[in-house]
C-alpha cells in the first residue's frame, strides 16, 4: 500500500465544509474537521498551549487553538511566524515533526 499525503486525501470526518473533499486550506471559514480527519497532517497536541501544531503541505508550522469538547478553532489557525510567542519553540517542534514524519516514512512536502 502506498502512502497518500493528507492534502491528497478526502475529508472523512463529516465536516460540513469538506466532507468527501480534499482540504488544503486549514483556516477556511466554517471548517469543523477533527484532528483525526484523513486530511490532517501529522499533528502534535500541545495541551500546555491549548492548541495543536502541524506542518502544512509546504512544510510550514501551523497552530490551531483548541476549543471546548475536542473541537478546533480552524477559523483562527495560522502559521507560527516570527511574531508568535512560541516562535523559538516552534523551530524545535517543526524539526521534531519533520523527524517523526521521516521515521514514520511519510513525506512533509
Amino acid at each position: 500500500m502506498t502512502y497518500t499525503p493528507p492534502w491528497r486525501r478526502v475529508c472523512d470526518c463529516r465536516c460540513l465544509v469538506h466532507h468527501r473533499l480534499p482540504r488544503t486550506t486549514y483556516n477556511q471559514p466554517g471548517c469543523a474537521c477533527t484532528i483525526t480527519c484523513a486530511t490532517q497532517p501529522i499533528t502534535l497536541l500541545a495541551h500546555q498551549w491549548d492548541r495543536a501544531l502541524f506542518l502544512d503541505q509546504g512544510g510550514d508550522l501551523w497552530h490551531v487553538p483548541a476549543m471546548a469538547n475536542g473541537t478546533w478553532d480552524w477559523d483562527n489557525a495560522t502559521t507560527v511566524d516570527t511574531r508568535a510567542d512560541v516562535h523559538d519553540a516552534g523551530h524545535v517542534i517543526e524539526h521534531l515533526l519533520r523527524q517523526a514524519a521521516n521515521v514514520l516514512g511519510t513525506s512533509t512536502d
